[in-house]
């Protein structure tokens, strides 16, 4: 592998360093709006969080001053850092970008958040130490390649605790060796594997509470003096050379601080892995155009890489038996999307259902090298076919603001009451320069 000797070092000093556009920061408001609305959500609907709330309340037993979006309770920041990544994860309904291959905001907002809330910076402030944080994440990603997956990685986790380190460094004002030295240390934390996929378990949901929990303590362990590794991600034994089948070097520094990858971050309609997507706006505009959709078989067409990971025709993609496992089944979301004419939380209620259990039966999954990643096409008869190579919520298929404001008082009307979702969002929304985010931050906690 070849690739530039000091990439480490140069992403080191665009964290610390570059300067950011507001043109580049303009949508993170709405980003950060969206991660808010589905980590309220989650922490009092994912049927994982009371476990995972239990055993942090174990680990931090006094506490801080640290806000966990929809929860009472104030924890440390890097518990409460941990609990907002889970939390905001546990849907699968958070942020995706196409050239990271993986989830860049529910990487970077946790740890950002905590130590925003704890440095009470202003507005300007956070958003850049955001896009920076966006930027080296999606950069990382982009450079490890989808084929980090055949190592049996999690992109989202491997790649997000190096934003998360450049976001916090950003916020601490961190010079460039100091965050090279944090980069070092992060190497040792850069870890998430795909094996949850056996039995539908919760350690993908817990991946963005393990970064941002380490991304703090890697930045505090630099702040004090402690040496990490150079060359984290070109060495010898860097992630490059340790974590992918084929690293693409050249995307850690080409155009780096002009072409902004984060610009490409998606938000996403359905709370499933966004490799369903494609598949599911086909079903549902094409559900309409049968007479008997209930009876109809069809053939979706995802891409080869896809199939792993949502396709293959094992049991967990056709007897899905955990909200997880359906979350990762095309058949089932595909089936939902086509008879209910909607993929919502409320689906996974249908794991058991005989009628979505018969719709799965018709439903075969088959590899299509014409489909882009992230894209699908379903095929009902002669004739009768849509294709989706770009599915909704791409910069290029915007989901539109007023779908986004929709989706977030759905989520956050769980915890919160309509004048407290409005004015979540005019504050998140209406973010300025000067703006206290610690004052922001606290309105999240419940009451």
């Amino acid at each position: 592998m070849t690739t530039h000797p000091a990439a480490t070092k140069a992403l080191a000093r665009f964290a610390a360093e570059s300067g950011v556009d507001s043109s580049v920061t303009s949508g993170l408001p709405a980003l950060f709006l969206d991660h808010i609305g589905i980590a309220a959500f989650a922490a009092a609907e994912a049927e994982s969080s009371p476990a995972v709330r239990a055993a942090v309340d174990r680990l931090d037993p006094h506490g801080g001053d640290a806000t966990v979006i929809g929860v009472a309770r104030r924890y440390s920041p890097p518990y409460a850092a941990f609990l907002n990544g889970v939390h905001a994860h546990s849907l699968d309904m958070d942020d995706t970008n196409r050239a990271q291959t993986g989830h860049p905001g529910v990487a970077i907002f946790p740890a950002a958040t905590a130590d925003a809330e704890r440095l009470d910076v202003d507005g300007r402030t956070f958003l850049d130490a955001v896009a920076v944080g966006y930027e080296v994440c999606c950069r990382i990603g982009a450079s490890l390649t989808a084929r980090s997956y055949e190592r049996g990685f999690h992109i989202t986790a491997v790649s997000g605790v190096f934003g998360a380190v450049a976001a916090v460094a950003r916020l601490r004002g961190f010079d460039a060796n100091t965050t090279a030295s944090a980069f070092g240390l992060a190497l040792s934390r850069a870890a998430g594997s795909m094996q949850y996929l056996a039995n539908g378990a919760w350690n993908k949901r817990l991946h963005p509470g393990f970064l941002a929990h380490d991304a703090l303590t890697c930045a505090a362990l630099a702040e004090t003096g402690a040496v990490g590794a150079a060359e984290a991600l070109e060495g010898r034994y860097g992630l490059l050379n340790g974590y992918t089948e084929e690293a693409r070097p050249d995307a850690l520094t080409d155009g780096l601080g002009t072409d902004w990858l984060l610009l490409g971050t998606a938000v996403k309609p359905y709370p499933s892995c966004r490799l369903t997507h494609g598949a599911v706006d086909a079903a549902l505009a094409l559900r309409g155009t049968v007479p008997e959709p209930g009876r109809t078989a069809l053939l979706v067409g995802i891409p080869a890489a896809a199939m792993p990971i949502i396709g293959e025709p094992g049991a967990a993609k056709r007897r899905p038996q955990s909200v997880v496992d359906a979350q990762f089944s095309v058949h089932f979301q595909v089936a939902c999307a086509w008879l209910d004419g909607r993929v919502d939380w409320a689906s996974y209620q249908r794991l058991t259902d005989p009628d979505v259990i018969a719709m799965m039966d018709r439903i075969t999954v088959t590899a299509d090298e014409s489909v882009p990643n992230g894209g699908g096409v379903l095929t009902v008869g002669p004739g009768v076919s849509r294709a989706v190579p770009v599915p909704l919520g791409e910069p290029e298929n915007r989901i539109g603001d007023d779908a986004l404001r929709a989706k977030f008082a759905s989520l956050a009307g769980r915890v919160f009451d309509d004048g407290q979702v409005a004015g979540i969002a005019d504050g998140v929304l209406g973010l300025t320069p000067e703006s206290s985010v610690r004052a922001l931050v606290r309105t999240l906690a419940a009451a």
